[in-house]
Order: structure tokens, then C-alpha cells, then sequence
């Protein structure tokens, strides 16, 4: 089968969609399908390379069709109408990889799927938008989400148009099962209890919370570690000139005024990402906004508890502690930070979670039956009568 994957983002970004992408192409490779993953490029990066059996196809274009598109639209356009795919699949709505294929999706003679990781149809900016894209749902053969509690079911709900099904989100179990670096210990962290907190810099990621947490427990003698990834101008092209947006600039500001309450770290390599949470005792979110949290499953794969407020996924997930608000996060912590037969109780129960319900194999598996069953309906249609 040749595949063409298409996301905002893609490896070597740590983004949570560049992730989900990465594990489905390259387990689709591994089952001997040609997969092709067109996304957006930096200067740093070549146009077009093989990154373990998969081709990426970079572009440097950015924006969504509420904003406005620009940079090598063109360019992408022309690829993707000349690639004789079998099925083509977008990743993600409000993404200029979707956007620009939104008005001909229908037209080509592949099937197309779309996937989306929730929404922000609540955002004045994009209501215009969502408002149009139940006329461009019916061209697709199939649209999922990853969570049975995301934005989309209210969604559909309000355009009268049916609800999409699951197809949940995992973690690589053979990643999870590797023994750790020992950062504790070249980070100088020692037995204190550790606190890590893993996310993007973005506004709805809420990292001024995660310093507020650490200032409210200095008698708890906890580490505090803020483990950042890449930041929303970089999807924009502008971090060659030197915007990071104000997340980044606001947690550095932070970081550099209070050393001692939270570690700021960034650039990691996935390993120490892996081992930091790992590690861990704790992991937090602090997000005001998620689909299917893959920090949430990868604490869980680690069999290390996790605190959230209510978004997404949270409540699906064994493992963890809800908190309704902040005082209920900070109590969370206190108690999972002194309490290890809880940790232990809840990290077993996450793992096994996962074990069932999220690994990728399992979930590739549902991926392939998928396209699987929209180049059978292609070709019924096709077919002469």
C-alpha cells in the first residue's frame, strides 16, 4: 500500500503529533507498506530524506485557513497530486497540510481519512472556520479522533453530523522497557522526590503553573524539573531569527529568577526524555487543553503516577490523580510525593492500562484495517456496474 501521512510536524519534533505520526509510519514500514509523511520543513532540515524506512517530504510553508497559508503552498499542492497514492491521510484540522486539501479532498481518486487530536473550535478566531468543515467531512471515508472525551463529540453533536470513532492513542512498550539512564544521579537530583513536567512551550500548557507549584511546596523538598520542547513560532519559521515566543522567554525568566524552585530543561534527547519520566516519582500536566495526552500514557507505560486537571483523556486513564483545580494538584502531589505504596499501586495500574489498550502495534493494527477497508470501498465504487 503506498501512504501518504500528512502532519504540521513531524521527526525529529517531539510534538505530540509528530510522535502519534511517527509511530504509525514506521510500523506501517515495517509491515511493508511504502510510506510518505509530508510535513513542514526548518532551515536546519532537508527537503526530502528517509528517516528509519519512511520518505519525508518537507515544505516550508505554515499558517491554517482561518489565518492564512503561505510559503511553498504550491509546491505542496503539486505533490500531492501527483503521487498515485492509495490513501491519503491528514493529521490534524486548522494545519496547513489539511487546510490546503480541505476544498478538493473529494476530488482525487485515492480515499482520504482524517484523524484529528480534538480541536479549537471554541477559539473566536476559528469559528468561521469549523463552521465550514461539515461540508468537507462527507468527502473524507473516514474521520477519527483519539479520545472518546475531545472536543469533537460536542462538535459533531452541534452540526448534526456523526459522531467519529476512536482509534486511541499509544506508546512504543519496547522503548518503555529499557532500563534508565541515571539521571538522578549526573543531574544531581539524588533521592529527593522529583517532580517533571513534560510539554511544549504553549500557552495552554500552562507552565506558570508548574512554577507556582514548586514555590507552594518548598517544605516538601521535592526536585522540580520543566522538560520543554519546541514552542508554536517554530511551526511559524521563525525561530531563526531569534522568536521563541512568550512561553519560552517566560519560563526562562522564571527559571533564572528561582534556580532552586524548577530545572529548566530543553533540547533533550528522546532517551533522556524517556529516563526523566521514568525516573520520575511524579508526573504533571498542567495543560488547560488535551485530546489524548501522550505525556499522560507515557507515565503511565513508565509506571510512574501523573497528576492532571480535567482535560482530554484524563479520566480515561488508570494511573493518576484528576485534580479539579489547583489546590486539588497540589495536594496530589504532596500525597504522591510522600506516599510510594500509592505510587506504586497507581503505577501498576497505568501500566497495565497500557499494556491492553495502547500499544502502537495494537494500534496499527486498527490503522490498517482502516485503510484497508477505504481502498476496498474505493474500488467498489470504481468498479463498473
Amino acid at each position: 500500500m503506498r501512504i501518504l501521512h500528512t502532519a504540521a510536524t513531524y521527526a525529529p519534533s517531539l510534538d505530540g503529533v509528530a510522535e502519534i505520526v511517527r509511530n504509525i509510519s514506521e510500523r506501517l514500514v515495517r509491515r511493508g507498506h511504502d510510506v510518505h509523511v509530508a510535513t513542514g520543513a526548518m532551515d536546519s532540515e532537508a527537503f526530502r530524506e528517509q528517516l528509519n524506512g519512511v520518505h519525508v517530504h518537507r515544505f516550508k510553508a505554515r499558517g491554517n485557513l482561518a489565518l492564512g497559508m503561505h510559503g511553498e503552498t504550491q509546491r505542496y499542492l503539486e505533490f500531492v497530486g501527483s503521487g498515485h497514492w492509495d490513501i491519503l491521510v491528514n493529521h490534524s484540522l486548522h494545519v496547513w497540510p489539511t487546510d490546503l486539501l480541505l476544498k478538493d479532498i473529494g476530488s482525487y481518486p485515492w480515499p482520504s481519512v482524517l484523524v484529528t487530536q480534538g480541536l479549537v473550535d471554541e477559539d473566536p478566531l476559528h469559528w468561521e472556520y469549523y463552521s465550514t468543515i461539515p461540508r468537507y467531512l462527507p468527502a473524507y471515508f473516514k474521520w477519527i479522533r483519539v479520545s472518546h472525551s475531545t472536543a469533537e463529540l460536542s462538535f459533531a453533536k452541534k452540526f448534526n453530523i456523526p459522531i467519529p470513532p476512536v482509534i486511541t492513542n499509544g506508546v512504543d512498550m519496547d522503548e518503555w522497557s529499557r532500563p534508565p539512564l541515571g539521571l538522578r544521579q549526573s543531574w544531581r537530583i539524588g533521592p529527593r522526590p522529583w517532580v517533571v513536567n513534560v510539554s511544549n512551550h504553549s500557552p495552554v500548557k500552562n507552565h506558570n503553573l508548574f512554577f507556582q507549584l514548586a514555590k507552594s511546596l518548598p517544605n516538601l523538598g521535592a526536585h522540580f524539573t520543566l522538560i520543554a520542547g519546541t514552542y508554536p513560532m517554530n511551526k511559524w519559521g521563525l525561530g531563526r531569527f531569534g522568536i521563541s515566543g512568550g512561553c519560552a522567554y517566560q519560563c526562562r525568566l522564571r527559571s533564572a529568577l528561582s534556580p532552586e524552585a524548577v530545572q529548566l530543561s530543553v533540547n533533550l534527547r528522546r532517551a533522556e526524555v524517556v529516563s526523566a519520566i521514568k525516573e520520575a516519582n511524579v508526573v504533571v500536566s498542567t495543560s488547560r487543553k488535551e485530546a489524548n495526552s501522550i505525556v499522560l500514557l507515557e507515565s503511565m507505560a513508565a509506571g510512574i503516577p501523573w497528576v492532571s486537571f480535567d482535560v482530554g483523556s484524563a479520566r480515561e486513564n488508570e494511573g493518576g490523580i484528576v485534580a479539579a483545580n489547583f489546590s486539588e494538584m497540589v495536594e496530589a502531589v504532596i500525597e504522591l510525593s510522600q506516599n510510594p505504596r500509592l505510587r506504586e499501586r497507581l503505577g501498576a495500574a497505568g501500566r497495565a492500562q497500557v499494556v491492553v489498550k495502547h500499544d502502537w502495534d495494537g494500534i496499527v493494527d486498527q490503522y490498517e484495517q482502516l485503510y484497508d477497508m477505504a481502498l476496498g470501498s474505493k474500488a467498489q465504487v470504481m468498479s463498473p456496474a
